[in-house]
């Protein structure tokens, strides 16, 4: 079965902001944000024991890692510093 229309419908493709939606999904690093779980002190690691594989880190090892995370295209970082109960 085919139509002969007079034009085609692209009603939902008018604005970039609909096309942006509708548009073939792709992801980069650039896309990505890295979080980041920050402590007082140096040259110290501590595991969060919540979320195995991921530590808390004083600044000079965080800015380690964002230097490695931008070397591989992540360009947006997030941190959380670790707060006292006190």
């Amino acid at each position: 079965m085919s139509y002969d229309l007079p034009q085609r419908p692209r009603r939902n493709r008018q604005s970039a902001a609909v096309r942006g939606l509708v548009r073939e999904t792709h992801l980069t690093p650039s896309h990505l944000i890295y979080p980041l779980f920050v402590l007082d002190g140096e040259c110290r690691r501590e595991p969060i024991e919540s979320m195995p594989g991921i530590d808390r880190v004083t600044e000079d090892h965080a800015l380690r890692e964002i230097e490695s995370a931008m070397e591989l295209g992540v360009s947006s970082f997030v941190l959380f510093p670790a707060v006292n109960d006190d």
